[in-house]
């Protein structure tokens, strides 16, 4: 890369973390990637492992001395946990950058001019909170494994897409503007009534707040989903009451984040997200409330009460025509 020696004097223009555990097979991939990208500014690559046991931390250390020198892997003396200053909140404080890019230790990137097209764009768009771009879903092997990411089908993500669950794309493909990024996710955290619920789905809808949000058609990078043994999200997830119970939550906290901002946009997609759940949740073996319940609460709504009745008939009719069409989708 062109920069090797000078990102260790200058500030660096983005910020790159990597939350690492237990990431053995697939760390030096990510990391490898990341050292590849040719750019015409300096980088900071801030590594954090979070105690993992299973040799990971043994790669880390035979790594280090072949990394360029702005890469910086701290080695956690005990496991942060998930909950407070957790070993990704701490690698985001440490950040000095313009921008922030995130990429998990076992996703890569696919491109070695992904970092300089996204800063390109950003630096000649003020008007843009972020910029992602499209991702290749791959399992163990690291080679596809046929899934569609739910990314964005538009280059432009909107409130509108928030609500049809599809996302800007998969969080290895971000690039944000640091200090506003950090600033509406600290603000959004305070107000947080869930125990546990997707952060890309958060910050989906927390950026949209600060800006327009680009979607770059091109496919930069892998994410790698891993369904059985994977510590991701998803591939631990049971739907159950507490589950409901969590969307619910979410729902009424993002609508609490969005009246917080004074975006009426926010606020309208906010609210068809949360009755569109209300309703799901309350028909079928797993329920949080009952119909009678959650008519009540919809009819002391002032405005857009026949779009929040209607919203999971829209949902479904938009999502079933994008799975027809071969698009990822999450219901």
């Amino acid at each position: 890369m062109k920069q090797e020696k000078a990102a260790t004097t200058q500030a660096p223009m983005v910020s790159v973390i990597v939350p690492v555990f237990n990431q053995r097979d697939y760390v030096e991939r990510c990391l490898r990637s990341i050292a590849s990208q040719k750019c015409d500014f300096p980088v900071e690559v801030i590594v954090g492992d979070d105690f993992s046991t299973d040799g990971t931390r043994d790669v880390l250390r035979s790594l280090e001395s072949e990394l360029p020198d702005w890469f910086h892997i701290l080695l956690r003396p005990k496991n942060m946990g998930l909950r407070g200053e957790n070993n990704c909140n701490d690698l985001l404080h440490r950040c000095r950058g313009r921008y922030m890019a995130i990429l998990e230790g076992d996703d890569f990137w696919t491109y070695d001019g992904k970092l300089q097209a996204q800063v390109d764009f950003l630096e000649s768009h003020p008007d843009y909170s972020a910029c992602y771009h499209h991702c290749v879903v791959v399992g163990a092997d690291s080679k596809p494994n046929g899934e569609k990411y739910p990314e964005c089908p538009n280059g432009e993500y909107t409130f509108k897409e928030f609500f049809y669950m599809s996302l800007p794309g998969q969080i290895g493909t971000s690039l944000y503007r640091r200090e506003p990024y950090l600033k509406a996710r600290e603000d959004i955290t305070r107000m947080r009534l869930y125990d546990s619920y997707p952060g890309d789905r958060r910050n989906a809808f927390f950026i949209l707040t600060i800006g327009r949000v680009r979607c770059m058609e091109h496919v930069w990078s892998a994410y790698r989903h891993v369904v059985k043994g994977g510590s991701s999200y998803s591939s631990n997830v049971r739907v159950d009451e507490n589950y409901a119970r969590q969307e619910l939550l979410f729902g009424k906290t993002i609508i609490q984040f969005a009246e917080s901002r004074q975006n009426e946009e926010a606020v309208f997609a906010a609210k068809m997200t949360y009755y569109r759940t209300l309703l799901k949740w309350s028909v079928g073996k797993v329920r949080c409330s009952t119909m009678r319940e959650t008519l009540s609460e919809l009819m002391g709504e002032k405005s857009h009460r026949l779009a929040y009745l209607t919203s999971p008939l829209r949902w479904y009719l938009v999502l079933a025509s994008r799975m027809l069409r071969g698009r990822g989708v999450t219901l």
